[in-house]
């Protein structure tokens, strides 16, 4: 196409006045140099002027008075300006056309906001090592609902790197005399209230932590108690030092069940633990010692603890080497963290379960006694706590990723609690337990099973546009 060509059309508006700025300049620029485009502008003037002179009674009143009222507003501009050949200018059909460029202009931003949303939308958060957290969240649950808190301040420590030194040897208590057998219900009792005590003290418990080998990481752990106010807790490490400070919330009983099959029985001869007199119960399993714990004969409270493997050896003890009772003060430096857990009932307020579709009262038959639950940068995860008071398994519910290619891990390390972690759509399950893998498998069976995590145009549209609104 010419010069002259893409100039034409514009010529009568040029005549008329009614072209924009700037392109009035560009008809303006060639017409200097094109006489054959500045004769048809002269045309154009003069059939334009002749029209002028002609009188309005020259077409019947009627008839421009309706050409007047159709046209309305625009009855003055040239008919080149219609919205269509053949259509005259009107209201209506500006209303329309202004309502068609709005919905454009709008459909425009959307989708503009929608892209920029995609664009903007934050990978799903990649857990870098899930089992490590997996035991850290264990740790912290056991501390805050257990009588024996100092386990889990101690496997706290040591997943969070504290020198425990080199392994140790621990020799198991000597086994007491003649016991008198107890009902599960008496059991379950006694420990109950040895759990539920309410006591102000100060002391040093010392925790031993099986390496599997026959040696042991073991740690001093100072102990104050306050009567209905909590427990503060101090890690020492290997040379002595503080190694880090818990303080646990006062959080009340902990429900104790036996657990089917176990068979229990009390010692009928007083023993010695830290200067006091102490009774030994027994738990066993089929024949076979699965634990025991020295319950102090005047204060009900558990002085000693020792769990055994499936071969009889101690996988897990603790107890007080010091203990002073009435007299406690806190060590307040800002340094100690708290620790703490809420409670659970049978009717939890409204919107307490965040993250997972649903969140169990039971779980493998042992209860819900604890949970808490997190929310930052657009992540949410969740930590369920269940215990029948001789085993505990701490259910996780995390969003994020395991990694490329990765969708379950597990570990059954020494000594340690047993970890699951697998992926379940958008969200990272973990288990921790100390039970048996019995329970283990009866937990992950009722549990949301393994699924990769697949992110949709929704997804990603939702997470960006939260992130936009939200500057996360």
């Amino acid at each position: 196409m010419s010069r002259c060509d893409r100039i034409r059309p514009d010529l009568s508006a040029f005549a008329d006045g009614t072209l924009p700025p700037r392109r009035w300049e560009q008809v303006s620029y060639h017409l200097a140099g094109c006489r054959g485009c500045r004769d048809e502008v002269a045309e154009i003037s003069r059939v334009c002027s002749t029209l002028s002179l002609c009188s309005r009674s020259a077409a019947p009143e009627t008839l421009t008075a309706r050409l007047e009222s159709i046209a309305g507003e625009h009855s003055a501009a040239p008919l080149y300006m219609a919205s269509g050949p053949g259509d005259l200018p009107s209201t209506r059909r500006r209303r329309v056309r202004l309502a068609a460029q709005s919905g454009a202009a709008l459909l425009a931003v959307m989708l503009s906001a929608v892209m920029l949303a995609v664009l903007v939308a934050p990978d799903p958060v990649r857990l870098a090592d899930p089992i490590k957290a997996a035991r850290e969240q264990y740790s912290m649950s056991t501390a805050a609902i257990s009588a024996t808190e100092a386990v889990g301040a101690v496997l706290l420590a040591h997943e969070r790197g504290a020198d425990l030194g080199e392994p140790t040897s621990y020799a198991r208590r000597a086994a007491p005399g003649a016991g008198t057998r107890l009902a599960p219900e008496e059991a379950a009792a006694l420990l109950r209230t040895a759990t539920a005590a309410d006591l102000t003290l100060s002391g040093v418990q010392r925790v031993w932590i099986s390496d599997g080998e026959g040696r042991y990481r073991t740690a001093d752990v100072r102990t104050t108690k306050v009567r209905g106010e909590g427990a503060q807790l101090e890690v020492m490490d290997a040379r002595g030092d503080r190694f880090s400070s818990s303080f646990l919330p006062q959080f009340g009983a902990t429900p104790v069940d036996a657990p089917d099959g176990w068979q229990f029985s009390l010692g009928t001869l007083p023993e010695q633990v830290a200067g006091r007199a102490a009774v030994r119960l027994v738990a066993t399993d089929d024949g076979r010692a699965v634990a025991s714990w020295w319950i102090d004969a005047v204060a009900h409270l558990v002085l000693w603890a020792e769990r055994y493997d499936s071969a009889g050896a101690v996988s897990l003890a603790a107890g007080y080497t010091q203990l002073t009772l009435g007299s406690a003060e806190f060590h307040d430096d800002g340094l100690t963290q708290l620790i703490s857990v809420q409670p659970a009932s049978a009717s939890q307020t409204e919107g307490w379960c965040v993250g997972p579709a649903s969140c169990p009262l039971t779980l493998a038959g042992l209860p819900m006694v604890a949970y808490s639950s997190t929310e930052r940068r657009g992540a949410t995860s969740m930590n369920l706590v269940y215990s029948d008071g001789f085993q505990t398994a701490v259910v996780g519910w995390t969003d994020g990723v395991l990694g490329d290619d990765v969708t379950s891990q597990a570990d059954q390390s020494a000594g340690l609690p047993a970890v699951n972690v697998w992926q379940s759509g958008p969200a990272v399950i973990s288990v921790t337990t100390n039970g048996s893998p019995e329970l283990m498998a009866a937990i992950r069976e009722e549990l949301p099973g393994e699924e990769p995590c697949v992110l949709t145009l929704r997804d990603r549209v939702a997470a960006g546009l939260v992130r936009l609104v939200g500057g996360e």
